[in-house]
């Protein structure tokens, strides 16, 4: 995914490119919400719009959206096997990219909102050159190993997806650092003030308002209502579960986890919640103390089968999904669980709540 870019590009080519202009957003953390909520302001303004968001949660298809619907298995498999066709060389996340951006030419789609993996530079996504806007996002140290080991570095290779001409919109609160570094490529950004809109972080929200401003959608109070209800899957996802609650976040950097966790709060006050308990896991590339965050009496550790799965600390206590929710479904008092810390383990809870039944 890093260093293939040229080939991408390659093969992007072949497949004839991309006509429709693009929204390109990158950022260590709230892209996917920042996509997410344009998207549904550009939609809610009447025009077709298609996302590219990622990681999935739990299938492909969910990366690949038009107007809030997934792209059909049958359409990514077909648009898949035509990248593959053309190099079978590229990587899982190179094809997905292709399959997205041929899917959004055959809708006829008026906008794309694009949201990089882990770069920017030589991000998949950077192969599309008529961007009508570009996104950063606040940028923390992640990936060190590979985007750089200070937060200039890493800034650097994600403003790889600026393009001359094209304004770029970031957040008021970025470090010195990566304004020093935006000073250095020559870039004047616009900045955009943190906007509170129902359970969606400021920073993204604010970021997709000033984009929508600036590409000419309007924000009435209709949208406004629309976005306030906008649910993303892992992000502030409340599931009943019998007479219990749970609620599933992938935040995975201290600033969006303190956040979260002061929403939490907040949610729990409002609306005369149980005191919650927490499940949580932290990759093993993410920040290691990020589980401080959490009140350790309360909280336990899901082991994870995945080459990223973080290590258990000493200090608290282990439970698979599968037996959390079995031990949940046998108690009468209603409870609120927490799971949260990565979108591998939203995914975990996902599979295990679609593949079992319980009985209350």
């Amino acid at each position: 995914m890093i260093d293939n870019i040229e080939n991408v590009r390659r093969a992007f080519e072949q497949l004839g490119g991309l006509s429709v202009p693009v929204v390109h957003i990158a950022g260590s953390k709230g892209k996917g919400t920042t996509a997410t909520v344009l998207a549904k302001i550009i939609q809610m303004n009447g025009d077709t719009v298609g996302l590219f968001t990622s990681p999935a949660i739990l299938r492909n298809e969910e990366m690949i959206q038009v107007n809030g619907e997934m792209i059909a298995s049958e359409d990514l498999e077909r648009l898949s096997e035509r990248v593959r066709a053309v190099d079978e060389t590229l990587t899982e996340f190179e094809v997905l990219t292709l399959a997205a951006l041929q899917y959004f030419e055959e809708r006829a789609c008026d906008m794309v909102v694009l949201e990089c993996g882990w770069g920017g530079r030589t991000d998949a996504t950077n192969v599309v050159d008529k961007k009508a806007l570009t996104i950063l996002t606040h940028v923390e140290l992640e990936h060190t190993e590979i985007l750089g080991s200070t937060l200039g570095e890493i800034a650097r290779n994600k403003l790889g997806i600026c393009r001359p001409g094209v304004p770029l919109l970031t957040v008021a609160t970025q470090s010195q650092e990566v304004f020093e570094e935006l000073t250095r490529e020559g870039l004047v950004p616009v900045l955009a003030p943190a906007q509170e809109l129902g359970h969606h972080h400021p920073e993204s929200v604010g970021l997709a308002v000033m984009a929508a401003d600036l590409l000419g959608y309007s924000m009435d109070s209709v949208v406004q209502e629309g976005v306030a209800a906008l649910v993303l899957p892992g992000r502030f996802e409340f599931v009943p579960f019998g007479p219990h609650t749970l609620l599933l976040e992938g935040a995975h950097t201290f600033d969006s986890l303190s956040y979260f966790l002061l929403r939490v709060q907040e949610c729990q006050r409002e609306h005369l919640l149980p005191e919650p308990f927490f499940a949580i896991h932290i990759l093993k590339d993410k920040a290691p103390e990020l589980w401080k965050l959490f009140p350790q009496a309360r909280t336990v550790w899901v082991p994870l089968s995945d080459e990223r799965a973080g290590v258990k600390p000493a200090a608290i206590g282990s439970a698979a999904v599968l037996d959390l929710l079995e031990d949940l479904a046998r108690e009468k008092e209603a409870q609120l669980w927490v799971f949260a810390g990565s979108f591998k383990l939203v995914a975990e809870v996902k599979r295990v709540l679609e593949s079992r039944h319980f009985d209350f």
